[in-house]
């Protein structure tokens, strides 16, 4: 009896190890990206970046830093040929900078729409986890919801489900109407605050 505990802890160990590694534990984010035409505004009149270059400049700063086991996604609302361009899945670089470098400003900010069609695709993968895993649902906007009672009616059912809402506010003279409602909102006036966002 002596011998066989010693094997079973060994045992169980090896099993959470091989778990660990397994994609039904990875993590997740779902990014909404904002393209719509004030992007194509500056981040202030001290900061003279376009916001839309600025703000894809730091997401692919950040998405170099993502660890290699996390699923990533892209939506993208504005002058976009598909809103959808990298499905939530393994980060492949190459293929998600490609996405990010065909983005264009242009038309509305339907957000509470497109923070649905993320959230959706979150569900879906978390089912594929079976539950585990972390999920996180990342909006980057410059501008309040076009659809603001759709916003104000998904926000709160994404953090009910157990999803990570995070915001970032870019180059807004005031917090995003969002701040109130997220896990967590931070402000990005300038190119270095939008980086460290």
């Amino acid at each position: 009896m002596k011998r066989i505990i010693p094997f079973l802890i060994l045992s169980l160990a090896l099993c959470v190890n091989v778990f660990a590694q397994d994609e039904t534990f990875r993590k997740n984010i779902m990014i909404v990206f904002d393209a719509s035409g004030s992007m194509g505004e500056s981040l202030s009149r001290q900061d003279t970046v376009v916001k839309l270059v600025a703000a894809k400049s730091a997401l692919k700063q950040v998405l170099q830093n993502t660890d290699p086991n996390t699923n990533v996604g892209l939506f993208v609302f504005g002058n976009v040929r598909n809103d959808y361009p990298y499905p939530i899945g393994p980060v492949d670089r190459a293929r998600l900078y490609s996405a990010i470098d065909e983005i264009n400003y242009g038309g509305g900010t339907p957000l509470g729409e497109y923070m649905q069609k993320a959230a959706n695709k979150l569900l879906e993968q978390r089912a594929k986890q079976f539950g585990y895993g972390s999920y996180k649902l990342l909006v980057v906007t410059d501008g309040e919801a076009g659809d603001y009672s759709l916003m104000a009616q998904v926000a709160p059912e994404v953090l009910k489900r157990g999803v990570t809402l995070d915001v970032i506010g870019v180059g807004m003279t005031q917090a995003h109407q969002l701040a109130k409602m997220s896990s967590s909102y931070r402000a990005a006036n300038d190119s270095k605050a939008l980086r460290a966002a």
